[in-house]
């Protein structure tokens, strides 16, 4: 493996799923949501900013063609110079994920990171909340969950496994969850749901490392996505912190914003080192560290 400057990631195709954002109900179009006042970009959307200003020619990719293109136009507006092309797809088809890697034109050699989960908004939860006492649980919502984090997975490696084979240097990025690696009280179907990408992931890179493909894994705790402003939510996890000793306001929960989770997608990608995985919370938020 050959160690990239900054300079040579504009020789560099990166393909981002789980674009998106969340928006307030009497906020029809926002004009930038980057700079929207309450318009939240998901960690998808700030990865494939930071990967524009870093030189990256960027594809996007998610299920709504509006919101992709929305996300394209805020992009555009920031890096004026950023070659970007959005994609919607629906990644738990395994051939609509196979034609998206058929479209893409060769010449440059491709990195992925892969962000599907709850902020791109893919499926509903009851008041926007994961983190469900076990009697109130759905019984479909841990393989629900599961399925759109670890099948969606599966079908974006499959597909571009071919051309990553090829390549001189191939890197993916998986964006997970510190619920991969801590229990929580709550967490019944959204932990179960996470350490099995966790585990997914592990695998993944054990398999693909002497292809010559590198895995790595982004671990963030609460992100300001807006998953968080959800009462419901916000009180499940405050219940979460007090078992551990944080007692949090209501609506006052430490979050990270979704940028301080794309720098560390980004320093993965252009790392000339392997870096398995990156664990990180919210400056305040409880450091729990494993189960």
């Amino acid at each position: 493996m050959v160690a990239l400057s900054l300079t040579d990631l504009t020789n560099r195709r990166v393909v981002v799923t789980g674009v998106g954002f969340r928006k307030p109900a009497d906020t029809s179009n926002p004009s930038n949501v980057f700079i929207t006042p309450d318009v939240k970009p998901n960690i998808g959307a700030a990865v494939a900013l930071e990967a524009a200003r870093a030189g990256y020619a960027v594809v996007i990719v998610a299920r709504t063609a509006s919101k992709l293109e929305r996300v394209r136009a805020s992009i555009l507006e920031v890096v004026p110079t950023a070659e970007i092309m959005s994609y919607p797809v629906d990644l738990l088809d395994l051939r609509s994920v196979q034609n998206l890697a058929s479209t893409l034109a060769s010449g440059r050699e491709i990195d992925l990171v892969h962000s599907a989960g709850l902020s791109a908004g893919t499926y509903k939860l009851p008041n926007d909340n994961p983190y469900l006492a076990i009697d109130q649980t759905p019984g479909d919502l841990p393989v629900v969950e599961f399925e759109a984090v670890v099948r969606s997975l599966l079908f974006v490696i499959q597909a571009f496994l071919p051309r990553l084979r090829e390549q001189i240097r191939s890197r993916i990025v998986v964006v997970s969850s510190m619920s991969g690696i801590r229990a929580v009280p709550f967490g019944f179907a959204h932990v179960s749901a996470k350490g099995g990408l966790r585990q997914a992931v592990r695998s993944l890179t054990l398999e693909l490392n002497p292809l010559g493909i590198q895995v790595s894994e982004v671990l963030p705790g609460i992100v300001n996505t807006g998953m968080y402003d959800s009462p419901a939510v916000d009180e499940a996890i405050r219940r979460m912190g007090h078992s551990f000793g944080y007692s949090y306001e209501p609506g006052k929960l430490p979050q990270m914003t979704a940028t301080a989770v794309s720098e560390a997608v980004i320093l993965c990608l252009s790392s000339d080192a392997h870096i398995l995985s990156i664990p990180m919370v919210a400056s305040g938020q409880f450091p729990h560290h494993g189960a």
